[in-house]
């Protein structure tokens, strides 16, 4: 067993040609009969795309075969209790590993979560990785959540229990961001090196990551995520008021190619939203008042989506229930849009208000903000 802890520690550290051993990837799983009937999902980046895909479970197998770019994060949803895949991804059976192009043998007993897996020496070094810094992020998600809903509404120091609860996970993330800093500063060629830096980058200053990231491996920093998170240092430096709006070119609802810079010689509201987005739709009215008053002196709105392929029609039907008139682009590949990459944005609703000669003058203006600011450029 000791052998066998060491071997898997190793591999941790691999860079990614490591793990590209075949042309595609194979899962072939296995479970009780008892779950015949039920379906597995798969959520996956394909092609720098979300792609789906899954698997009824008949005489006691299922299997998902495909082909991915790179090692990436990804996740398996199990349905027991086939309540849909909506349900079940949000607080039912999940599993959450890397996916390369390798063979995966899972034998379910009763639980995705803690289904045997078998083949991958891709996933033998995530688990071993996930070991050193602490366990899975959803891992201590899912922990704190159920502490949570240990505690009785109508206990009188109900409150008291909650703050407890939060600072003891958040105690908890923080130690696990320190041994994420350790484990980037150790293994510079281990493709892990990224997610580390890209977990604790939500937590610490940039200032304090790009140092650490300009370490890894050649090989490691060209992997799509550690291209976004590079571009993140490069937003927080570039993109401010006063400096130069990035050029971006997107498609719009009928697939003709947008840029900033058509924009040229007006005022343009670059706006990040998404459907699924709850503040960003609330957002919506207060923003089409504003372009209602303005359009006419010479404000356009440009914004952009953070759906997904899948999220397509959510997407155009938000527009046409909100009744947005201005122009939408979407590269369709969610929180990976290029153009929220190139901006460093991290949450949405965000906007960049640009002005004619292509340079920002004010970010993130929402609610009676936005009126203020628009009123001191067209007047009232």
């Amino acid at each position: 067993m000791k052998n066998l802890k060491i071997v898997a520690l190793a591999l941790a550290f691999l860079p990614m040609t490591s793990f590209a051993q075949q042309a595609s990837f194979q899962i072939k799983g296995s479970a009780p009969k008892a779950f015949n009937g039920k379906k597995v999902y798969l959520d996956y980046i394909r092609d720098g795309f979300p792609a789906s895909d899954s698997s009824a479970i008949v005489d006691g197998r299922f299997s998902f075969k495909g082909t991915v770019e790179e090692p990436s994060y990804s996740r398996m949803v199990f349905d027991q209790d086939s309540k849909g895949k909506l349900v079940a991804q949000n607080i039912g059976d999940r599993l959450y590993f890397y996916l390369g192009n390798e063979t995966y043998n899972m034998t379910i007993k009763d639980s995705l979560r803690t289904a045997a897996i078998k083949g991958s020496p891709l996933h033998n070094a995530y688990v071993a990785y996930l070991n050193e810094i602490g366990g899975g992020f959803m891992d201590i998600i899912d922990a704190g959540n159920k502490a949570f809903a240990a505690v009785k509404q109508d206990a009188p120091d109900a409150s008291e229990q909650y703050k407890a609860i939060h600072e003891r996970f958040e105690a908890r993330f923080e130690a696990r961001r320190v041994k994420e800093l350790a484990f980037a500063a150790k293994n510079p060629n281990s493709i892990f090196a990224v997610d580390a830096l890209i977990d604790a980058a939500n937590k610490r200053k940039l200032s304090e990551i790009e140092p650490l990231f300009l370490k890894l491996s050649k090989e490691v920093r060209q992997m799509t995520n550690a291209r976004q998170l590079e571009a993140r240092f490069l937003a927080e430096r570039s993109v401010k008021i006063g400096n130069k709006a990035p050029d971006f070119s997107q498609p719009d609802t009928e697939g003709k190619m947008i840029k900033v810079s058509d924009f040229k010689g007006q005022y343009v509201l670059i706006d990040f939203w998404a459907s699924w987005c709850s503040p960003c739709r609330a957002e919506n009215p207060n923003l089409l008042k504003a372009y209602n008053k303005y359009k006419s002196k010479g404000l356009e709105v440009l914004a952009v989506s953070l759906d997904d392929t899948k999220g397509k029609n959510a997407w155009l039907k938000a527009i046409k229930d909100d009744g947005l008139p201005w122009i939408h682009v979407a590269d369709l590949k969610g929180w990976s849009n290029e153009a929220a990459v190139l901006y460093g944005v991290r949450a949405v609703p965000q906007n960049y208000l640009v002005d004619p000669k292509g340079n920002i003058v004010a970010i993130n203006i929402k609610g009676e903000l936005l009126h203020q600011e628009l009123a001191k450029i067209f007047g009232n």
